[in-house]
């Protein structure tokens, strides 16, 4: 069937936005009732809604998502133990109460013809819980729901939006411009984001390669050229975009700015930093972590391989290490002792132990070195052996399979922003847009223009990169 939506399908744009209903009130109602009171009710079913497939279901869904994460997350009062085991079996209840609904929802919602707009517009629709609250999606709450994270049309819409961006409104009355912002697809998006990363990376290890030599005497900003400037841009940008993944080039901007107005020499201490950051970034480009090479082609091929990768070796070793942290201390502070070498003590203030004592803490730390590593090839062989599913997702295993797909799902989430500013153009957007929208409130100003300056600003600055790398990945797959 077309995609197209047809004459019968309530768009998203029949209901203005400031219509949708608040989501406050149907909580505390829902709050007030007994999980078995919740099929026989419908305080899910908001009679502004009542016309509207898609926003009905959104609506409905949403709301048992943010009940659902709000009992799991009630912790128990610990006043006695029949208490605390009441409050679990309730909640318990609860969610599997909850959980019949969602199945029931999102089944009876699929039953029926659905267009790309329909599905899009019951994961997408922002709700809010009060009237200037923080807006909430389905979207947001599917990696945490195991029914909607495995389910294949979920799966689907969000490869579709990641490789095509957002349905276009087929109510608009403009032709050109909407199809003009939308060229930058979450993929898009993505491409540039990896893009701006890699050239990062590549001047880096110019600059470690052939670094600029001292001279003897030199002039105030000599040794700051194009190469070191833009690696600078890079790095505030970089960090200015997510500080999560920041590290690398946080260090690499602390090198440059302790030594302006120079800059680094392989003899500073400075440049040991810029040789930490580079590695660290070789192994963030490797992680399941956005912007990744991974997300380029085939995903649900390559994530589910990195996943297996991170959480079957590092993260094994992590807990193995942790596992083992007390005992190898002990054993290596006893072999130092024994040896008379406890952390660079000198050895006139220490009996060295018999050799016998000797060989024997020799041998226990070995022993732990072996275990450990034996620990680590087991778990990964664990990893391994693991039945593989159905979806590509799962070709590992289930469980490899849902962390690939919820890192996936946050990666177009992420990624999903209208008029984004890829790094380093988004140092236009926090000067031009972000700083102005913080400080504009304090002064009673409207921030409402800003919006509008947005979408212009991007039109002008990032659109022709836009239609560009369209233009040179059409024959992409």
């Amino acid at each position: 069937m077309s995609d197209e939506a047809t004459e019968g399908t309530a768009l998203l744009s029949d209901v203005p936005t400031a219509s949708l209903p608040l989501l406050g009130d149907f909580i505390l109602r829902l709050n007030s009732i007994s999980p078995q009171e919740l099929n026989q009710t419908d305080i899910l079913q908001p009679t502004q809604l009542s016309n509207h497939r898609g926003l009905r279901a959104s609506f409905s869904l949403l709301i048992l998502l943010l009940i659902r994460e709000k009992k799991i997350r009630k912790k128990a009062l610990r006043s006695n133990p029949w208490d605390d085991w009441k409050q679990e079996t309730l909640t318990d209840q609860w969610v599997k109460t909850i959980d019949e609904n969602i199945e029931q929802i999102w089944t009876t919602f699929l039953s029926a013809f659905c267009s790309l707009r329909d599905i899009e517009t019951v994961l997408w629709t922002e709700f809010r819980i009060r009237e200037k609250g923080k807006p909430l999606r389905v979207i947001d709450f599917v990696t945490k729901h195991p029914r909607l994270l495995n389910d294949r049309v979920v799966e689907l819409s969000l490869q579709y939006r990641w490789k095509r961006g957002a349905p276009s409104n087929p109510s608009s009355r403009q032709y050109l411009t909407p199809r003009y912002d939308k060229l930058c697809t979450p993929w898009l998006y993505h491409a540039f984001d990896l893009t701006s990363q890699i050239t990062f990376l590549l001047l880096l290890v110019s600059y470690i390669l052939n670094p600029p030599r001292p001279a003897f005497y030199s002039l105030p900003l000599e040794y700051i050229g194009i190469r070191e400037i833009i690696l600078m841009i890079f790095s505030v940008s970089a960090i200015l975009h997510s500080w999560s993944t920041s590290l690398p080039f946080a260090l690499t901007l602390l090198a440059f700015l302790s030594k302006v107005p120079s800059a680094p020499f392989p003899s500073d201490f400075a440049f040991n930093i810029l040789l930490l950051s580079l590695p660290l970034l070789f192994i963030q480009l490797h992680l399941p972590f956005p912007p990744n090479p991974f997300l380029l082609f085939w995903p649900e091929q390559c994530l589910p391989l990195a996943v297996l990768i991170v959480s079957g070796v590092f993260g094994t070793i992590v807990k193995v290490s942790l596992f083992f942290l007390p005992v190898l201390l002990l054993s290596i502070f006893s072999l130092s002792y024994a040896l008379s070498d406890i952390f660079l003590l000198p050895s006139l203030f220490m009996v060295p132990a018999p050799m016998p004592t000797r060989e024997l803490f020799f041998i226990v730390v070995i022993s732990i070195f072996i275990v450990l590593i034996l620990s680590v090839l087991i778990i990964v062989l664990a990893f391994d052996s693991a039945p593989p599913g159905y979806s590509s997702w799962d070709q590992y295993s289930a469980s490899i399979g849902q962390r690939a797909r919820i890192q996936f799902y946050h990666s177009v989430i992420r990624y999903s922003k209208p008029y984004p500013f890829p790094p380093p153009l988004n140092i236009l957007y926090f000067a031009f847009i972000a700083v102005p929208a913080y400080a504009l409130p304090y002064f009673d100003i409207s921030s409402d223009f800003l919006l509008i300056l947005q979408q212009n600003l991007w039109r002008v600055v990032v659109g022709p990169f836009v239609v560009v790398a369209r233009l040179l990945t059409l024959a992409l797959p």
